[in-house]
């Protein structure tokens, strides 16, 4: 790579770098293209050259986003991970690292999406719907397996997802949690939504926690057996 390229691009970096900031803080219909030269310290046909206009800039930060989210949705889960509470920590975690990377495009993506041109729009859309079906698919296989509560899989599936998009708006990489430790935190709390008591309880399992599980469980059996209730077959 030549030194002009490098400066070039450097350049343009910035100029996506300064736009974001000013969407953030003026709003789109607030910032003009001027305004983004002139906070970069460049004239308006230099500005040009790179990008045509404001929305041009918008759909490049919509695209890193939605291509970022797109390539998660598809991408394979670990062997050692296919099972209910690792795919979901799987999912968690990098949908999180994902936001908690690129937060403030993210914030500018969520707020200005009907800036965008149809295309655009309508992809970023795909994005959205193929992160969900991975979530709620994820649920509902706890589900089916029991480590799971049974749950609405799509109202869990959009408020897990929703924790982490919110972090766009609180996370700082000065803060006192790194990342990769928020991001952990986010996937902890996800699961501990939605097993179920007793997989709650055996992350860290002990000799006494099995046996009062299996108390719980006997006691539960006799109740039932003393009440004349009887038991529904397997979905």
């Amino acid at each position: 790579m030549t030194r002009t390229q490098t400066k070039s691009d450097a350049l343009r970096e910035n100029i996506l770098e300064v736009a974001t900031r000013l969407f953030i803080e003026r709003g789109f219909d607030g910032t003009s293209f001027n305004d983004i030269a002139d906070a970069i310290g460049v004239s308006r046909p230099a500005l040009y050259y790179y990008f045509k206009s404001k929305e041009a800039i918008l759909e490049v930060l919509t695209e890193t986003v939605t291509r970022a989210a797109g390539q998660l949705a598809s991408e394979a889960v670990p062997e050692d991970m296919k099972h209910p509470a690792g795919m979901l920590r799987h999912l968690v975690l990098r949908h999180a690292q994902l936001i908690l990377t690129h937060p403030l495009q993210f914030r500018v993506v969520e707020r200005n999406e009907g800036n965008l041109p149809p295309k655009q729009r309508e992809l970023a859309e795909q994005a959205r719907r193929a992160v969900l079906e991975q979530f709620e698919h994820a649920i509902e296989f706890g589900i089916e397996q029991g480590e799971f509560r049974e749950l609405d899989a799509k109202v869990a599936a959009f408020s897990i997802i929703g924790m982490c998009n919110w972090s766009a708006w609180w996370f700082s990489p000065t803060g006192p949690r790194s990342l990769e430790q928020v991001s952990e935190q986010i996937a902890d709390m996800a699961l501990h939504s939605v097993q179920t008591e007793n997989e709650r309880q055996l992350r860290e399992p002990s000799v006494a926690k099995v046996i009062r599980f299996l108390r719980d469980d006997i006691d539960m059996l006799e109740r039932r057996l003393a009440s004349g209730g009887g038991f529904s077959e397997p979905r």
